[in-house]
C-alpha cells in the first residue's frame, strides 16, 4: 500500500510540473514531448510487464529447493560461477532471494557461493539485458555486464576469506 501512495504522490508531481511547463513553454513543443513521452512509456511498459512475467513465472515455479539442490553440487570457482549463473537468470529484489540464499547455508553452501548468487540475483539480470541494449546501447551493456561479472567474483572471494 506504501509503494501505491507513494507512487500517486510522484505521479502527481509530474503531472503538476507538466501543467507547470505547459504555461511558460509553447504549447506544441509541449504536446510534441507528450506524444513522444507516451510512445515510449507504452513501449517500455510491454517490455516490462514481458521481463516481470518472465521473472514472476521463473520464481513460482522454481522453488528454493530445487535452486538450492542444483546451486549445492558446486563447490569452490565453479560454484561461484554458478552462483552467478543461477542469480542472474532469476533475478530480482535483494530481499526474495534471502529464502533460497538461507536454504544455501543450512545446507552447507560456502560463502562465495551465496555472495555470488545474492550479488548476481540484484546486479545482473540476464532477462532485462534487451531493454538494456535497447536503451542504453550494446556497448554499455556488455561493458557493464562484464564489470559487474568481474566484480562480483572478487567481492564473493573476499566475502569467504573475511566471513
Amino acid at each position: 500500500m506504501q509503494n501505491l501512495i507513494t507512487g500517486l504522490i510522484l505521479l502527481a508531481f509530474v503531472v503538476i510540473l507538466y501543467l507547470f511547463l505547459l504555461t511558460k513553454k509553447d504549447y506544441k513543443k509541449f504536446q510534441k514531448g507528450v506524444k513522444k513521452s507516451l510512445k515510449i512509456l507504452i513501449q517500455n511498459s510491454i517490455r516490462l510487464f514481458a521481463i516481470f512475467l518472465i521473472i514472476g513465472l521463473l520464481q513460482n515455479f522454481l522453488s528454493k529447493e530445487a535452486v538450492g539442490k542444483f546451486l549445492l553440487n558446486f563447490k569452490g570457482f565453479i560454484g561461484i560461477i554458478a552462483g552467478e549463473f543461477v542469480g542472474s537468470i532469476m533475478m530480482g529484489p535483494a530481499a526474495s532471494g534471502y529464502p533460497i540464499a538461507k536454504y544455501l547455508f543450512d545446507n552447507g553452501a560456502t560463502v562465495s557461493l551465496v555472495s555470488a548468487f545474492l550479488l548476481s540475483w540484484v546486479m545482473i539480470g540476464f532477462i532485462s539485458m534487451p531493454l538494456e541494449y535497447k536503451d542504453l546501447g550494446k556497448k554499455f551493456m556488455l561493458v557493464r555486464n562484464i564489470l559487474t561479472l568481474i566484480g562480483i567474483i572478487i567481492m564473493s572471494l573476499i566475502m569467504e576469506v573475511l566471513i
